[in-house]
């Protein structure tokens, strides 16, 4: 994986356990979206709604990545997340297999897209 891609993918997951809305919202591209496990499909506001709220708590790591790079601007990184959200009052115990598509323009990698499967089957 490249530095900068590697870097990138480092400070999102980062971002997301810290509650830096600012930083998501810079690595996001425009269009983001994301597909629950559930098969809900969650635009880029709804995203920044999430991680802006006092109710979302985030714990966990992201391991076993790997990149699928599609020419030089657009790889895919697949990993496994396993960790504990709260969000709403409802806590979650998340093992998922997820997909995140990077492009990247002048400003550098952004995340356009993601995808999160529970492993076993166990929705969260």
């Amino acid at each position: 994986m490249s530095s900068e891609l590697e870097q990138t993918s480092q400070a999102w997951t980062r971002a997301w356990l810290e509650q830096d809305a600012a930083t998501v919202d810079k690595l996001m591209a425009a269009g983001y979206v994301y597909i629950t496990p559930t098969g809900q499909l969650l635009d880029r506001a709804t995203i920044l709604d999430v991680v802006k709220s006092p109710e979302y708590r985030a714990s966990g790591s992201r391991s076993e990545v790997s990149i699928i790079r599609q020419g030089t601007d657009t790889a895919i990184l697949v990993s496994r997340w396993q960790g504990r959200v709260s969000y709403q009052g409802r806590l979650f115990e998340e093992d998922h297999r997820c997909t995140s598509v990077f492009v990247r323009d002048d400003h550098g990698w952004r995340v356009a897209a993601e995808h999160a499967s529970a492993i076993g089957g166990k929705p969260g």
